[in-house]
């Protein structure tokens, strides 16, 4: 395999698993703060996020012992790359990324979807957003000390 191709695989992987493990880290911190709790996000809709795992744990893990194996590893890589790879060159340009990236967004954008969809839908409405505003600027206010209206930031009432 060429150096170029090896380059471009180890940066698929490493931005592709980024692109995901950042944000599903992240949602886990906060589920595990409480803000999550809307809408029955809570109550088993978890998704790829049920019991910790990670696309690339739910993906890679062919042989489903819980671990990822640099074999592994690399068959998902190729794998993904393969599935995004459209003009087939070996390596993935900025278009063939985003494409890539909002494939495995999507699971988490349906969810902070159906979080604002209070009522179930199919649509948000702006009392739905500015209940949800209001969550999260309570929730704000709890966590630092809870002393509400305290550093209100960017959902401060000014």
């Amino acid at each position: 395999m060429k150096r170029s191709t090896k380059f471009a695989l180890a940066t698929v992987a490493v931005l592709g698993v980024a692109a995901v493990a950042v944000p599903v880290v992240a949602q886990q911190g906060q589920m595990q703060h409480g803000n999550m709790q809307h809408g029955g996000m809570m109550g088993g809709g978890m998704g790829m996020m049920g019991g910790g795992h990670s696309y690339a744990m739910a993906t890679f893990d062919t042989n489903k012992d819980g671990t990822l194996s640099p074999e592994e590893m690399a068959a998902g890589i190729q794998a993904e790359l393969k599935t995004y790879d459209t003009d087939g060159n070996g390596t993935l340009s900025l278009e063939e990324f985003a494409v890539m990236h909002a494939a495995h967004m999507r699971p988490m954008t349906v969810r902070a979807f159906q979080m604002h969809d209070a009522d179930g839908d199919g649509q948000v409405t702006d009392a739905e957003m500015a209940a949800m505003a209001a969550m999260m600027q309570s929730h704000m206010g709890v966590q630092r000390g809870g002393m509400q209206g305290m550093g209100h930031g960017m959902m401060g009432n000014n």
